[in-house]
């Protein structure tokens, strides 16, 4: 029987190592939550701006190439969003039970593409916050209702930080009443508008 000496330095060791990456996987998520947060004062900032704009009418044309490159960036992406978001919702599931399915049925490949969609849309919605939207006032109201279905995701992918990610949902929904009355359309476009991303998912 061979003797088995325990070595005294490992256990420090794997201390040392889990220690590390604890530190550094809480700093992510740190800068993670943080980016979020001003993500949504940004928009905040804008439907501020908005109402206090010094004109009434603003033009919605943009020459910024870049500005409209990323903007129909996020509008591609934001409609594979809707599909696979489609898929997930059952008439006898709540959207939130169908996210919450990937992870009971171990389904790994749409789970790693609805994370993955959902992570890049956030970075796109974090970039347009800090360019002036309010003179994009429909494209403001789009970010918003869209930041609004990505905080009910997250919610669902990051259960350790899920009322975090619910109360932002909440302050999502707050927002876009506010810039709901804030925008001079008529009530037909205003429900539409409201209901852009709503709708495909009940249909």
């Amino acid at each position: 029987m061979t003797d088995y000496i325990e070595d005294p330095y490992m256990g420090s060791e794997y201390d040392d190592i889990f220690n590390e990456w604890y530190e550094i996987e809480g700093a992510r998520k740190i800068k993670e939550l943080s980016r979020q947060l001003r993500t949504f004062f940004n928009y905040k900032a804008e439907v501020i701006r908005y109402r206090f704009r010094p004109s009434p009418h603003l033009a919605e044309n943009d020459t910024n190439t870049k500005f409209f490159s990323q903007k129909q960036e996020i509008e591609s992406l934001t409609r594979e969003f809707i599909t696979m978001l489609k898929k997930l919702k059952k008439p006898t599931k709540t959207l939130e039970e169908g996210i919450r399915s990937l992870f009971f049925d171990n389904n790994k490949t749409p789970l790693n593409k609805l994370s993955e969609i959902t992570e890049k849309l956030s970075m796109l919605l974090h970039y347009f916050s800090e360019e002036s939207l309010y003179t994009h006032p429909k494209f403001l109201k789009f970010s918003v209702i869209l930041a609004q279905h990505l905080c009910l995701v997250k919610k669902c992918l990051n259960a350790q930080f899920s009322e975090f990610y619910g109360e932002l949902e909440i302050n999502y929904n707050n927002l876009e009443e506010e810039l709901e009355d804030l925008i001079e359309i008529t009530p037909i476009k205003k429900q539409k508008l409201k209901k852009q991303l709503e709708e495909r998912l009940t249909s």
